[in-house]
């Protein structure tokens, strides 16, 4: 079975099934590629639990400074075959959401990463439901423009990017088998899998430099442990995670260093799982229950985890010592944050009521 990040269909397929699954359809068609100037479609100003004029969820947010940050979703509708893909921009004094020939008429996007001068968003156009085949799809960002680039396998999904400089970027998910793409600022190519990694899907990735880069597998045989694979500069490498006495996925990875990266998720009792690596292996931390399905790091005292309880979002942040949760505005679930570099303050995206919804931390507050 495929699975999809479409996260509003997706949690409620988690809560009301208590499983580590995370199954949804997605939507239809892909598009021709291709992409030129990108147009103002709707905006949203700041402001308390602000939100998108479609409805819809947003899945990934990503922010490069104060005055500029993109987040990534799908539309909802009655037909999930008439979904399509969310893109939002912040110019430092409101959201608006974009639209480009890049993007196609059906499908979502799952991630979004940003660099110096630019960006990449990842997740699928095709047809998840009727029998269809979902396609890679992978768009470049470049101040007001999108372009959608060619890749190969073209079947499949991408759930997670990264990216530290124009010529460096990672890009994860697959379609059955797991898939690892690597942009070397020319094309982007096909890299090769640790041996055995397995039937999976990679769910996301992160990276700080050209030689340090992280990336999560959920395999796809249940019950099992969430896989993680490292890359050194060289190849990519397995690395042991943790057993911790039950079966868990995981869902987003962040690090900020070679000696401190961190892996959120969850396990099939509702139990949230927060893995850390000090250089050494990696270890469990102790957290609340729920669902993760994000995390962002600015340092080793500082992070952010984000996902959804029984009762709606769920937020939890990393001091340096523990994990405590934080209040959010009402929601139905939270899906991506990030840091806005170089403050203290983040941006988090999920859904309510089936809007979408963006939240900001001031430093003080979720609002």
């Amino acid at each position: 079975m495929r699975t999809s990040r479409t996260w509003n269909a997706a949690v409620v397929a988690v809560l009301t099934a208590g499983g580590l699954a995370l199954g949804a359809a997605s939507p239809a068609a892909a598009a021709p590629s291709g992409g030129r100037e990108v147009r103002t479609a709707f905006a949203a100003p700041a402001g308390p639990a602000a939100g998108l004029p479609v409805p819809g969820s947003l899945d990934g947010v990503a922010a490069r400074s104060p005055g500029s940050a993109w987040a990534v979703g799908q539309t909802s509708s009655d037909s999930t075959e008439s979904d399509r893909p969310i893109l939002a921009h912040w110019n430092g004094t409101g959201w608006r959401t974009v639209s480009s020939p890049a993007l196609p008429a059906r499908g979502g996007l799952n991630a979004v990463a940003t660099f110096t001068g630019g960006g990449w968003a990842v997740g699928q156009a095709g047809v998840l439901v009727h029998g269809g085949d979902p396609r890679n799809l992978i768009v470049r960002l470049a101040g007001t423009t999108a372009r959608r680039m060619p890749i190969r396998p073209a079947d499949g999904e991408l759930f997670g990017v990264a990216a530290t400089s124009a010529a460096n970027a990672w890009a994860v998910g697959g379609d059955d088998s797991p898939l690892i793409l690597h942009w070397n600022g020319t094309v982007w190519k096909r890299a090769p899998l640790p041996s055995p990694v397995g039937l999976g899907v990679f769910t996301a990735v992160a990276a700080t430099s050209r030689t340090n880069a992280w990336a999560v597998l959920n395999p796809a045989r249940q019950p099992g442990r969430a896989r993680i694979v490292h890359w050194n500069g060289r190849r990519w490498g397995q690395v042991v995670s943790p057993a911790i006495g039950a079966s868990y996925r995981l869902f987003g990875v962040a690090a900020t260093s070679a000696r401190n990266a961190w892996a959120v998720g969850f396990t099939g009792s509702g139990q949230t799982v927060i893995l850390h690596w000090g250089g050494l292996r990696w270890k469990r931390v102790p957290s609340p229950d729920g669902f993760l399905l994000a995390v962002s790091a600015s340092s080793a005292d500082n992070a952010w985890a984000v996902g959804v309880t029984a009762s709606g979002g769920l937020a939890l942040h990393w001091n340096g010592r523990s994990w405590k949760q934080v209040m959010t505005p009402p929601s139905n679930f939270l899906a991506g944050v990030s840091f806005i570099p170089p403050s203290r303050h983040a941006w988090a995206v999920g859904g309510s009521g089936g809007a979408t919804l963006i939240l900001h931390w001031n430093g003080t507050a979720w609002r």
